[in-house]
C-alpha cells in the first residue's frame, strides 16, 4: 500500500493555478489497484524505501500521461528527485517529502519548475539519456505512440507533484 498526497501546481506565462490536494493510500487486491483510507505511516510504509520504488517501477500511480525520465537531477536550486515529461511535452517535477510541506516545498518546487523552465531539449535528452540509456525522442516516441514529438513543444510549461508522506 503506499500513499499519495499531492499538491499539482502548473506554472504557465508567469501565474499559478493550484488545484487542491489529493490524499490517496492504494493497495493491490485481486491484480487491482484499490483505493483504502490510511497513510504510508499507518501501513509502517517509508517514503525512500517504498514510494520512490513504487514511482520508479511504474510511473502511471502519478498518471498515465507521464514518463519519467530522471532521478535526482540536479538543478541550480538542487537536486529533484524525479523529472518527468507528459505527452504535451510538459516536464514534471516530482517532488517526495517527509518532513516539509507544505510552504517550505512548494517554494522549493517553484524554484526547481524556474530552474527546468530554461532546459532545452538536447540538456533533457541528456538526461534522459542517463537516466534510461535512450535519448528523449526515442524515449518519448517508444511510449507515447499516439503522438509526434515535432508536433509538440518541449517543455513550454513545467508542472510539478509535490508527495508528502
Amino acid at each position: 500500500m503506499f500513499a499519495r498526497e499531492f499538491l499539482l501546481i502548473s506554472i504557465t506565462n508567469d501565474y499559478i493555478t493550484s488545484l487542491s490536494p489529493e490524499i490517496k493510500v492504494w493497495q493491490i487486491i485481486n491484480n487491482r489497484l484499490m483505493s483504502l483510507e490510511t497513510t504510508l505511516a499507518e501501513g509502517k510504509r517509508k517514503e525512500k524505501e517504498d514510494l520512490e520504488k513504487w514511482i520508479k517501477s511504474d510511473p502511471t500511480i502519478l498518471g498515465r500521461d507521464l514518463l519519467i525520465i530522471g532521478e535526482q537531477v540536479q538543478t541550480k536550486s538542487g537536486p529533484l528527485d524525479f523529472l518527468g515529461i507528459d505527452k504535451f511535452g510538459n516536464t514534471i517535477i516530482i517532488e517526495l517529502k517527509r518532513d516539509k510541506m507544505p510552504r517550505e516545498a512548494l517554494a522549493q518546487a517553484i524554484d526547481y519548475a524556474s530552474d527546468v523552465a530554461y532546459w532545452d531539449l538536447n540538456y533533457l535528452s541528456e538526461i534522459c539519456f542517463k537516466y534510461h540509456k535512450q535519448d528523449l525522442e526515442t524515449y518519448v516516441n517508444e511510449n507515447f505512440q499516439d503522438i509526434n514529438l515535432e508536433d509538440i513543444i518541449i517543455n513550454q510549461n513545467q508542472r510539478f507533484f509535490l508527495t508528502k508522506q
